[in-house]
């Protein structure tokens, strides 16, 4: 599988949402790979949740389930 990546602009909306004025390119990396791992571990643990209810299709409730 490629690896992924989130765009710059996609980024400096987050940022600039947040109230961020100004950010390094450095921090915009840092910020993109903290959001990565987070989706992985994320969905790994709705994979889980959705294998133990028997299912093949990950659902609302296994996302919400997982970032409890």
């Amino acid at each position: 599988m490629p690896e992924v990546r989130i765009k710059k602009n996609t980024l400096l909306k987050l940022a600039r949402k947040s109230g961020i004025k100004r950010i390094s390119k450095e921090a915009l990396i840092e910020v993109e790979n903290f959001i990565l791992e987070l989706t992985e571990r994320i969905s790994k643990k709705a994979i889980d949740f959705a294998t133990h209810a028997k299912r093949m299709t990950i659902k609302k409730e296994d996302i919400e389930l997982a970032t409890r």
